[in-house]
């Protein structure tokens, strides 16, 4: 499922037949053997045998080469279909610098073009583009989804040129990535109560805004979404990304009042991973990455936040995590940083620092973590106080992101209005930025370790506990002087 990038099917795995197959397969061959060596030559039984033994030998290898030949044809036909239908995409870029177009936006050929500039004269090198937001419509006319149209999810089309678009935007080497947003559909929560979350009494749960969300539970919603992603990836895009892809932020309160039909005992954490896991495995043949959307805090925190985003258990099942890292959303003293809102590079650098750790520990346990981009902030939040983003906000993240070890991005604005950031792009060639050549230079900081989340610390202790061990095993045969066993993890964590 991950690792899959944008190549072709592969040459073809490796298939074992099974015993019963074997024998029917022999069964022919042994019966011949046992005729022939019945009527065989009195005399010279073993010139018998050995004559039968060779010929069915030949029989076996022509045969065996034929089937060869049909498997090498059958796999050529399938590179073919899949270079006629996907071979024009555009591949992930060695680092993602992406700006997030919403459906209004790409519906604009006006703001398309300025877009398209921005990446032409910058670092930009992809675009988010919406196919199904939180309002529940679909972005795009022409859907053949029959469950969207009969909720009515294609009813208010921002755009009828998506396809022309993603063909524009190949043609400019840029990288798209379809945004559809799963969870929180209040159309079709509304126009499908079944499919709804409910209440204790009987109705249709609500969130604090009055909202209704489907229930993550139940496998007519996921395959809704599948066939939306379907549509999307048929026009060409180069990767999948879901939002909303957990439960309903709310108080303990109120989930005490929620009833998760078909639920069976599995938790939240375990349903959302399950939904990643098989839309990997429902997406296969499109070949492309399978990427999800998490709060900032997911990255910190030990559980899954009571929304069902748990860092380790997401990492191992999809190709991307990409965490909202936003300064405004993390409450006054986070990380002992009291006003985190005013200091980018510090939310940023410490919360990347704990999520590279985090899947740092998956690999030594044997796992295959996603890769890690961060949702940057390009936007003011007058909510939480009076500070203004620009460009210099924004860079101190885009270097936060590098110095924890990381190399992509992605900016969001809801209006998709980038213009008070252009400064903080680099160059297209790789130059400096406007802000650089003015002098100026990033936050110097390290998080101090114990600020990181108490799983970089757990992870610390396990392995500080499987070195112990290790010396405990091996102690005596280590070399002469030496003070540990020569099989012990000689990089600790920082």
């Amino acid at each position: 499922m991950k690792d899959r990038g944008t190549s072709p099917p592969s040459s073809g795995k490796l298939v074992r037949s099974s015993p019963a197959a074997a024998v029917r397969l022999a069964l022919p061959l042994l019966i011949l053997l046992a005729a022939l060596a019945a009527c065989g030559d009195p005399d010279n039984p073993d010139r018998s045998t050995a004559a039968v033994m060779a010929y069915a030998q030949d029989g076996v290898t022509a045969d065996e080469e034929r089937r060869a030949a049909l498997r090498e044809e059958a796999r050529q036909d399938s590179v073919a279909e899949w270079e006629a239908r996907f071979g024009d995409r555009v591949p992930a870029p060695d680092s993602i610098r992406a700006l997030y177009l919403n459906a209004w936006a790409l519906a604009s050929r006006d703001r398309v073009r300025e877009f398209l500039q921005i990446a032409r004269d910058t670092e930009i090198n992809a675009f988010v583009l919406d196919i199904k937001e939180s309002d529940s419509y679909l972005t795009h006319s022409g859907t053949e989804i029959a469950l969207a149209k009969e909720i009515g999810a294609d009813g208010r089309p921002a755009s009828n040129w998506l396809p022309e678009l993603v063909d524009s935007l190949k043609a400019n080497d840029i990288y798209t990535i379809a945004r559809i947003v799963v969870f929180k559909d209040e159309m079709l929560a509304t126009k499908r109560p079944d499919l709804a979350i409910q209440t204790r009494e009987g109705g249709v749960f609500r969130d604090r805004s009055g909202a209704p969300w489907v229930n993550p539970y139940n496998r007519t919603v996921w395959d809704y979404h599948i066939d939306i992603a379907r549509e999307a990836l048929e026009m060409g895009f180069s990767e999948l990304q879901w939002d909303y892809v957990r439960f309903p932020d709310v108080p303990t309160r109120l989930y005490e009042t929620m009833v998760f039909p078909g639920a069976d005992g599995v938790s939240r954490a375990e349903i959302i991973r399950d939904f990643v896991e098989y839309s990997q495995r429902e997406l296969a043949e499109y070949q492309v990455p399978i990427t999800a959307d998490v709060f900032g805090l997911v990255t910190h925190v030990t559980n899954d936040l009571g929304i069902g985003q748990q860092w380790e258990m997401l990492s191992a099942v999809a190709d991307v995590l990409l965490p909202m890292v936003y300064p405004s959303h993390y409450y006054a003293g986070s990380y002992g940083i009291s006003h985190p809102n005013a200091e980018p590079y510090r939310i940023l650098r410490i919360s990347m620092e704990e999520a590279r750790l985090r899947n740092g520990a998956m690999r030594e346990r044997g796992q295959e973590p996603a890769r890690i981009v961060p949702w940057l902030q390009a936007f003011s939040a007058p909510w939480v106080d009076d500070i203004r983003y620009g460009a210099t906000h924004l860079r101190e993240q885009i270097q936060a992101t590098y110095d924890a070890g990381l190399t992509d991005w992605v900016l969001w604005h809801p209006g998709s209005r980038y213009a008070p950031y252009m400064a903080a792009f680099r160059g297209a060639d790789g130059s400096p930025s406007e802000l650089e050549r003015q002098g100026w230079t990033a936050t110097v900081w390290d998080p101090p370790a114990g600020r990181l989340s108490p799983m970089v610390a757990q992870n610390e202790r396990e392995r500080r506990e499987a070195n112990e061990r290790l010396d405990r095993l091996t102690e005596g045969l280590a070399p002469a002087g030496s003070q540990r066993s020569p099989l012990r993890n000689a990089t600790p964590l920082p």
